[in-house]
């Protein structure tokens, strides 16, 4: 019953040979496959190995990107800053901006002046005070206020040039600067007070 043994296997038989065959075609690798498009009848070969991915998508169109809108943006107008010039001020106004707290009297008050005071002028073009002359005893004054540059108080006095408190020849020099600043017949000049100067009973 173990006559068989030791005789090399039989591959002859049929199943074998289906096997054998079955091995073979899975071991090699297909060469090619076709694919049909289904718009045609024509046959596109792909290796084997290769997707199919590729040939698809580009024959798939592609949507085009949408047009960029331009807008065109108009300049806003440039604003021009044109400053305002100040306006000069005349003479009067100058001499005015000396005078704080000024109180106009109703009508001129006259004083008493004990000892000789100064009579003293404000000149508008040079912003310089210059001297008149020197003054004693009675005078009117027709406003008073607080002078600026030291902030005493004084008494604003009208003078006619050449004529008042016995001042009959004053400074050529200060005529000169009167007239420069307009002034030929009159300015208004002041004293600063002092324990000096009282009002006329």
């Amino acid at each position: 019953m173990l006559s068989g043994c030791g005789q090399p296997l039989q591959l002859n038989s049929p199943g074998a040979q289906r096997t054998a065959r079955a091995a073979s075609a899975s071991a090699q690798p297909p060469s090619a496959v076709a694919i049909t498009p289904a718009d045609g009848p024509s046959t596109i070969t792909v290796p084997a190995g290769e997707t199919t991915q590729p040939a698809l998508a580009s024959a798939t169109p592609q949507p085009s990107a949408p047009a960029t809108q331009v807008t065109n943006v108009t300049p806003l107008p440039s604003v021009v800053v044109i400053p305002q010039t100040a306006v000069p001020l005349t003479n009067e106004q100058r001499w005015r901006a000396q005078e704080l707290e000024r109180q106009p009297f109703d009508s001129e008050r006259l004083y008493i002046a004990n000892e000789s005071v100064p009579l003293l002028w404000y000149d508008p073009v040079t912003s310089q005070v210059l001297e008149i002359g020197t003054i004693r005893g009675e005078f009117a004054a027709q406003a008073q206020f607080v002078l600026r540059t030291n902030q005493r108080p004084a008494l604003e006095v009208h003078y006619q040039i050449n004529r008042d408190f016995g001042l009959t020849a004053i400074s050529e020099a200060v005529r000169e600067r009167m007239r420069a600043a307009g002034y030929t017949e009159s300015v208004e000049a002041y004293i600063e007070r002092t324990d000096g100067i009282v009002p006329k009973q």
